[in-house]
C-alpha cells in the first residue's frame, strides 16, 4: 500500500510553489510541530499526558526552553518569509480575497470526495476553496501564538490584563491552528486525490493534468498562453 503520490519526473509538470515558498512551507512545518510537542507538557495535566511530553523533551524546565527556541525558530521563519517573498505573500493574499462561488461548490462538494466518491471539481484558482480557509485561519492563528508568546515570556513588562489575556489565547490558538494544520497534513500528503500537492511543496512542480483537474483557472491563467503557443 502506497500512502505517499509516487513523484513521477517523466511526465509533463509544472511549477507550483518557488524554493522560498517550500523552505518556508517547511521550516514553519518543523518549528510549529516542535512548539506544540515542548508545549503539550506545559498545557496538559501531569496524568493526562503533560509528563510523557515533559519525559520525551528531558524535562519540564528543558521543554520550556525547546519551546522557547523553536518559537524563535518560527519567528525567524516567517521574517524569512515576508523578506524574500513579498510578492508572492501579495498574490497569495490576492487569492485568498477572490473567494467566489466556485470555492463554495467546491467546499460543498468535498464531503463526497474526501468519503471516496467521484465528484467534478469546479475551476480553482493557485488556492482551492478548503486552503483559502485554512489560509486565513492558520497563519491568523499562528500571528496569535507568537503574539501572545512574546507577552507571556515577557510578563513583566506588560500590564497585568494583558498577561492574563495571553494566556488563554495562547491555548485557544493552538488548539484551532493545530487542528487546521493536521487538516492540512492530512489532505495535502495522504488523501489520494489532492496527494500530488504534497510533490509541488516537496519539489516544486506538479503534474500537468494534475494542475488542469484541480486548479484551472490557475492553470489556464499562468501556463494557458504558454500551451497555446506551443
Amino acid at each position: 500500500m502506497q500512502l505517499l503520490t509516487k513523484y513521477e519526473p517523466d511526465v509533463p509538470r509544472v511549477e507550483r510553489f518557488n524554493w522560498v515558498e517550500r523552505y518556508s512551507h517547511w521550516g514553519h512545518t518543523v518549528t510549529y510541530l516542535i512548539c506544540l510537542f515542548t508545549g503539550l507538557a506545559m498545557f496538559l495535566p501531569i496524568h493526562y499526558g503533560g509528563s510523557i511530553f515533559a519525559t520525551i523533551f528531558g524535562g519540564y524546565d528543558m521543554a520550556n526552553l525547546i519551546h522557547r527556541i523553536s518559537a524563535v525558530g518560527l519567528t525567524a521563519v516567517l521574517i524569512f518569509f515576508v523578506a524574500l517573498d513579498a510578492k508572492g505573500i501579495w498574490l497569495w493574499i490576492q487569492d485568498i480575497l477572490r473567494f467566489g462561488l466556485n470555492d463554495i461548490k467546491f467546499i460543498l462538494n468535498f464531503p463526497l470526495e474526501f468519503f471516496g466518491f467521484h465528484v467534478e471539481v469546479p475551476p480553482q484558482t493557485k488556492f482551492n476553496g478548503g486552503e483559502k480557509g485554512n489560509s486565513m485561519v492558520t497563519p491568523t492563528m499562528v500571528i496569535l501564538l507568537v503574539v501572545s508568546g512574546y507577552i507571556m515570556w515577557s510578563s513583566q513588562i506588560w500590564h497585568p490584563l494583558i498577561v492574563q489575556i495571553a494566556y488563554p489565547v495562547h491555548s485557544l490558538a493552538m488548539v484551532f491552528g493545530t487542528v487546521m494544520v493536521s487538516m492540512h497534513g492530512y489532505l495535502g500528503s495522504f488523501h489520494p486525490g489532492s496527494g500530488e500537492s504534497l510533490n509541488g511543496m516537496l519539489k516544486g512542480t506538479v503534474k500537468v493534468d494534475w494542475a488542469k483537474h484541480h486548479h484551472a483557472t490557475w492553470y489556464q491563467e499562468t501556463y494557458g498562453d504558454k500551451e497555446k503557443a506551443e
